[in-house]
Parts: structure tokens; sequence; C-alpha cells
């Protein structure tokens, strides 16, 4: 069975770390499946894979075939000899103009099927969506819609065996870290362990309760490259304080898995990695990708309905929200009544809160723990995938 996988990247790391992780599960369920994987930015391929040459039109990593979106004479060339029967479309990527000329050209008549892999969401609509039909302008390609997701009723999360075996053995996750040149000897103290990987707001909250925090335990805070790196190195670096403060290197993807189900706490952001820490069992809060209208907080709402862990439901929506920037009417409605009117008073409060978190997290990591046991049992969305494909 051949594959061919679409990427468009938007999030530097979201959305590929996604698609490597799918690729790689479907070829561990299935020996027979072949991929060829087309990405859009292989500069952030490279930054989670260090096989991968970002200025190459075809390569060749993990035995897939790994084509440059934007190289569209050698894709058009490869693809037409080749056309594809199943496409992979992940998060409404669309597909590139060559690739559209070849599947709706008049003389074309082979069956193709195409299947939208959508974002994760925890709203209620994903499980009436999954599965659902859509037409195309052709009676020759046929797509469906496929939906990630936290219920029996979607498609699940990808439970694949590395990332799997790193979050059921710490002593795994540490033996997979030591392989890694560049992981920092932090990270196998015996500090508080806290990973910060978030879009950019002000960290000024977290600094003063960590502070606070430390001043009885030995805390190490590792922090992430991405959009929101500068912002904590400047919140948290430079100043006298009680707690370790690490700046991370870019890591493989294997390594990045490890790292995070080694922490103690985890503020994590974007697709990829929140569906990671879903299912590591360990504390944490999301930053949601940054919608209009603030959009994301309901989003939020919905996840936060699934967890079904009171205690991080207040600080959850004052991290996530953006204020200057104004509400539409459906985030209105999801926000906590006793959320602050203004900014002044939100730093206050999450400074209060985010202590509170990290005190008691060895007390929420069973309620965290208890969550990721029900997501696993819903599946593995590779499995789940495969056997639409083989039906």
């Amino acid at each position: 069975m051949e594959i061919t996988v679409l990427c468009k990247v938007v999030d530097n790391f979201g959305d590929i770390g996604f698609v490597c992780r799918l690729c790689r599960s479907l070829c561990e369920l299935d020996a027979g499946v072949s991929i060829r994987l087309v990405v859009s930015c292989l500069d952030s391929f490279s930054r989670i894979a260090p096989g991968i040459q970002p200025g190459r039109a075809f390569q060749e990593f993990r035995g897939w075939s790994v084509f440059d979106w934007n190289a569209a004479e050698v894709c058009r060339d490869e693809f037409s000899r080749r056309p594809p029967k199943i496409i992979l479309e992940c998060f409404q990527c669309g597909r590139p103009g060559w690739l559209e000329d070849i599947l709706f050209a008049p003389d074309f008549s082979q069956p193709v099927r195409i299947i939208n892999i959508e974002y994760l969401t925890a709203e209620e609509w994903a499980d009436e969506f999954h599965l659902l039909k859509s037409g195309t302008r052709s009676l020759h390609v046929k797509k469906m819609n496929f939906m990630p997701g936290f219920t029996k009723k979607t498609g699940g999360l990808v439970l694949d065996r590395p990332f799997m075996r790193c979050a059921e053995d710490r002593q795994f996750a540490r033996q997979v870290l030591s392989s890694e040149p560049d992981a920092p000897r932090e990270l196998f103290s015996d500090s508080f362990k806290i990973l910060l990987f978030s879009y950019q707001k002000d960290f000024s909250f977290l600094a003063a309760a960590l502070s606070r925090f430390a001043s009885s335990r030995n805390v190490c805070v590792f922090i992430a490259p991405g959009a929101g790196m500068a912002c904590a190195q400047q919140a948290l670096q430079g100043r006298n304080v009680p707690f370790c403060c690490v700046p991370l290197p870019y890591l493989r993807q294997e390594s990045w898995d490890a790292l995070l189900c080694l922490m103690d706490f985890a503020f994590v952001r974007g697709e990829d990695s929140f569906s990671r820490a879903c299912l590591a069992g360990i504390p944490f809060v999301w930053n949601c990708y940054p919608q209009d209208g603030e959009f994301q907080l309901v989003k939020l709402d919905a996840f936060l309905r699934r967890l079904a862990v009171p205690e991080v439901s207040l600080f959850s929506f004052l991290y996530n929200r953006n204020f200057g920037r104004e509400l539409c009417p459906q985030a209105f409605e999801v926000l906590p009544p006793s959320f602050p009117a203004a900014e002044e008073e939100c730093a206050v409060l999450m400074e209060r809160l985010a202590l509170q978190l990290l005190e008691h997290s060895g007390q929420l990591k069973e309620q965290f723990a208890r969550f990721s046991r029900q997501l696993r049992e819903n599946g593995n969305l590779a499995e789940h995938l495969l056997n639409i494909l083989h039906g």
C-alpha cells in the first residue's frame, strides 16, 4: 500500500511533528506500507529529524520518499508517472497546484481516495464529522474527513510505540535521552522538572511563582525553542533566582518525546506536543494556537470539559487570553464567571494559581494519568486509519 502524505507547515513543528509521527506509526503497524511524503517546509522538518536535508527536492528518509512541496517540476514528473491512489491531506493543507493539475486533468480516470485529517479538537462536532464524505470536482476522486479526538467516536490519537514506551518507563526515556548528544545534563538530575513550550507572552507571573516554589526544593525549567523562547528567557533568566533555567536545543522527535515524559509539570503548545502531553499522564497546561476573536478559548473550554480537572481550568483561561484582542460571542460565553476584567488583575491571579498548580502537582498527577488511560482505551489513530484504508 503506497500512501501519499501532504503536509503544509503552518506552526513550525506541530504540523510536521504529527505527520512524521503518523508516518512512522503506519509503517510500524504494517510493513507493507510505503510512504511518499510531500512537505512545504523541509527546514522545519530537519529540526526534528536531523537526517532531512532542506535544500533537496527529493530524498530518502527512513525508507520514505520525501519531496519538497515547492519543487513543482520534480513532483509533477514523479506523480504523473505514478499517480497517487491514497492521499492523506493533513490539517486542511489542501493540495499543491501541480497535484491538482494531475488529479483533475480531463483524461485522468484512476480512482483516488483522499482522507482529510483534521486538527485535534475536543469539540462535540468532531464525533459527528468523523468519517463524513465530502465532494471534489471529479467523480474519480473521493474524499473523506478523519477526526483525531478524545472519544471512541473519533479517530483517537497516535499511539506510536517509542513514545508509549517512554510514557510507561521513565528509565527507558532516560536511556533515549542519554544517546542525544545535545541533551542538557540537568535532565538527568533529581530536580523538579518543568517544560516551558509556549507562544509569545509575558512570563513575569511564572518567574514570581517559581521563585516562591523553588525556595524549598531543587527546580529546573527547560525552555523549548520557538516563538516564546525569547520572552521566557527574558523573564526567567538574568536575575538572582533560586531555580535553574536551561534553554533547550532543537531535538529529534524521539528525544523530545523522552524529555516530555520525564517532566513533573509542562506548559505545552500547538498540536503534536499537546497530544503527547495528554498521553504522557503528567500535569500540564495547554497554550492554544491564537485565533481571531479569541476563538481558541472555545477549543480550550471543550478540552477542559473532557479533561475534568477543575484545578487547572481558571488558570488555563488566563494563560490563553490575549488582552487587547476583542472576544467573539462564543469566546465570551465560555469565560468562567470569576474571570477578571482587567489585565493587571490577571497577572496577580496567574502568579497565585501557577504556584498552587506546582505545589499540588503530585496530587494532580493521578487525575492526568486517569485521563491518559481513557485516551489510550480509544485505540491508535494510525491503526484506525489503516483499517479504513484496508476496508
